[in-house]
């Protein structure tokens, strides 16, 4: 009897003896004690790929400006804006 729970145990025990640690997923890392840093780097711990503009803002997508909207007023020093809603033609 004692053999036969020992033999189920040790099964056991090989069985679960293939688990990744928190943060490393098997897609990523198929040979876990031997990963690569950098490929570690570039994926969430759920197996995701991050995004490169996470890394590089640079790249965002920049939406082109709108020719046809009106440019914001500037009123020079010292002026108020509302004693002259039309500038530069104040009369």
């Amino acid at each position: 009897m004692y053999a036969k729970l020992f033999i189920v145990c040790a099964l056991a025990v090989v069985a679960l003896a293939r688990e990744y640690p928190a943060g490393v997923h098997p897609a990523i890392c198929p040979n876990y004690p031997y990963c690569d840093v950098n490929t570690l780097a570039r994926f969430t711990p759920d197996g995701q790929p991050i995004p490169e503009w996470v890394y590089n803002p640079s790249i965002l997508p920049v939406a082109p400006a709108d020719p046809n909207a009106a440019a914001a007023r500037e009123y020079p020093a010292g002026m108020n804006p509302a004693s002259c809603p039309n500038y530069p033609y104040c009369w």
